[in-house]
């Protein structure tokens, strides 16, 4: 990857690069387009010069040097990386692109040090008793998770009734990157970002034209995996739709999957400072599971069914100007669920909710945020067990809602020629339920050479208990408490050149206020610290080879804490080996995984190839070998998880 940039400095001494990549194993580059990309970049550089910015140095054409990377999550502002206290992880729509993998999370998981999603099958996650997809960072999730907050374009995601997300409603064929913030961010994103935050942020075209991707493959358990999308740029108007349908056998009779998705968002640029954008998901997958009955009785011969529908739409209008930018977004998620395990359940529940924020750089080296949210939400259960809703019922509740609305702002201040950077920031958290509640953060990052970084931060995150834990089964308690948890960190990076760069993180967590149940009754008695070591490096070795790798030790309070593994590495490579072949492969496995009592804990490593050719520019077949090993290996009890399979497809670019 040629690499072509330009530092320039601000007058309060940030730095700000301008820069252009060029794959010449993606592309033929010749001189002539190298030196046309050269002058786009001094026509940018006399520009900014133009505006009071000067260069710092000179541009060696003949290197190639790391961009920092920008995240919006953590900052809700376009943020250098390196200049936040917190830890961000992003994987690219490439490196997603190169596990082979449909769903989001079986891709993400165990890429990024300390985050880890259940599994049981070849694809499918399923939801209720058997489901996975469950996420934990940092040994934090809840179960189902509702402490770790999806979003989708800085929009959160979760299931009113059970307040968790949804893990078969994300798809990877129409996301450009997703950022990981391992650590509370209930300041900006508010309740269920007690342990961390996944933002998945979705494709935009660019560029005029119309564009179009068939990808299909077809393997191991008559698994069958296909999306159709489409992109249009014209002028000011941007549109993307995506499609897809996906099904599996499963790894045993009766243990079949199907899912239906769409995808879709439109964007207007009203002129380069206002631009609007709306969007709608639809999804329904319909699955059946043979297994879970048999683990109370082994002759049992049931099959429970699940038949979910989820959608949601959402409005945004964002302003960009020199020394401000901000977004309002009006949303709407709904949720029809059928559960037959074996006798028949039905929720309903849906969420409205606004976000707004404004950004400001009131002076040099200052970024202020001031923001609200507001949403409420509902829910209903007018079946469970095969029985109807009847007051006083246990198993099924009338519609509840719950309504919150919460200012925050936060502030970060550069000095020293960007060598110190203060961040800090207050949300005062309402709820007609649970009241009101003050959660601070706060950190620092420290540059004191060239290509080193020292962060330090604290925050506070929590969560708000669900209506099933308030109103639901025997164990129901109207009057619990929000959960709590401090994090505490410090990290440290060392970027030694394009050949490596690596990145320690130490953090301590205290839980507080968990919900527990104690005498058959949910109560706030619950605690727990967790403590562990993250470290994360990649190299670019050579222009067509990449090297990522990342390790993370959990220690815990906590006993039977399931899906937080106390070792977990990840090793993954990019070789772009001829023009027309690419290699992907990467080494992942887990240490200390609890599955049930009286079971050793587990330990696995798998070994996953993905072998790509492109005979063509418009055109690309690839072939995606998981578990190249067989190992046998367990994540849910009862679910053994398939060995080695084998997928093939291709891809078509019109």
């Amino acid at each position: 990857m040629d690499t072509y940039f330009r530092k320039i400095c601000t007058d309060n001494g940030e730095e700000i690069t301008i820069f252009a990549k060029v794959n010449p194993y993606r592309q033929n580059m010749d001189t002539k387009r190298k030196d046309s990309i050269k002058g786009i970049l001094a026509l940018c550089l006399m520009a900014m010069n133009s505006m009071g910015l000067w260069a710092q140095d000179e541009l060696d054409t003949t290197r190639t040097y790391r961009i920092e990377e920008v995240v919006v999550t953590g900052s809700n502002n376009a943020t250098g990386r390196n200049l936040l206290p917190y830890s961000v992880s992003i994987v690219d729509s490439k490196q997603l692109e190169a596990t082979g993998q449909a769903q989001l999370l079986s891709a993400i998981s165990t890429q990024i040090p300390s985050l880890f999603v259940s599994q049981r099958n070849i694809f499918g996650f399923g939801i209720s008793n058997g489901g996975s997809g469950g996420i934990k960072v940092r040994g934090v999730g809840g179960e189902p998770t509702n402490a770790v907050l999806m979003m989708v374009d800085g929009q959160p995601q979760f299931a009113g009734i059970y307040s968790h997300h949804v893990a078969d409603f994300y798809a990877t064929e129409y996301v450009d990157h997703v950022e990981v913030l391992r650590g509370p961010a209930s300041v900006l994103y508010g309740s269920n970002a007690m342990g961390g935050v996944i933002n998945v942020i979705t494709k935009e075209a660019r560029s005029n034209g119309v564009r179009t991707t068939l990808t299909s493959q077809y393997g191991s358990y008559n698994t069958w995996l296909s999306s159709l999308t489409n992109t249009v740029r014209a002028g000011k108007f941007s549109s993307l739709v995506s499609l897809s349908y996906d099904r599996t056998d499963g790894t045993q009779d009766n243990f079949d999957f199907k899912q239906y998705s769409l995808y879709a968002k439109m964007g207007y640029d009203f002129s380069q400072a206002w631009k609007a954008r709306a969007d709608y998901s639809l999804m329904q997958f319909i699955g059946n599971d043979p297994i879970y009955a048999t683990l109370e009785d082994p002759n049992s011969t049931d099959i429970y069914h699940q038949n979910i529908i989820r959608g949601e739409a959402s409005l945004s209008v964002s302003n960009h100007y020199k020394r401000t930018n901000g977004n309002v977004r009006v949303y709407y998620s709904y949720g029809n669920h059928f559960v037959d395990d074996p006798n028949h359940f039905h929720s309903l529940d849906d969420r409205f909710g606004i976000l707004a924020y404004q950004n400001f750089q009131p002076w040099p080296g200052a970024n202020a945020t001031v923001g609200f949210d507001f949403d409420t939400y509902t829910g209903k259960i007018p079946t469970s067990g095969g029985v109807d809703h009847t007051e006083g019922s246990l198993s099924t509740i009338s519609r509840k809602s719950i309504t919150e609305y919460s200012p925050y702002a936060t502030f970060s201040q550069s000095l020293l020629r960007g060598t110190l950077v203060v961040n800090g920031g207050l949300r005062m958290a309402n709820s007609n339920r649970f009241g009101t509640q003050w959660i601070p953060q706060g950190g620092i990052v420290i540059r004191p050479a060239e290509g080193w970084s020292v962060k330090a931060s604290l925050a506070k995150g929590y969560r708000n208990p669900s209506f099933r834990e308030l109103y639901l089964y025997r164990m129901a308690n109207p009057d619990l408490r929000p959960e709590r948890m401090m994090n505490y960190e410090i990290s440290i990076g060392k970027r030694f050149s394009r050949y490596l760069g690596l990145d320690i993180t130490g953090y301590y967590s205290k839980g507080s206020d968990m919900i527990q149940v104690v005498d058959m009754k949910n109560v706030n008695t619950g605690s727990f610290i967790n403590k562990g070591i993250e470290v994360t490096a990649d190299s670019h070795p050579l222009n067509n080879l990449a090297l990522k790798a990342s390790y993370s030790y959990l220690n815990t309070s906590l006993n039977n804490l399931t899906a937080a593994p106390r070792n977990q590495y990840f090793l993954g490579l990019g070789w772009q080996a001829l023009k027309q072949l690419r290699l992907d492969a990467d080494l992942r496995g887990v240490g200390g995984l609890y599955i049930a009592d009286n079971i050793d804990h587990e330990r696995y490593t798998l070994l996953n190839l993905k072998v790509t050719y492109q005979p063509f520019q418009f055109l690309e077949f690839f072939a995606n070998l998981d578990n190249l090993t067989n190992t046998k290996y367990t994540i849910i009890h009862g679910y053994e998880m398939p060995g080695f399979t084998a997928m093939g497809g291709f891809k078509l670019k019109l």
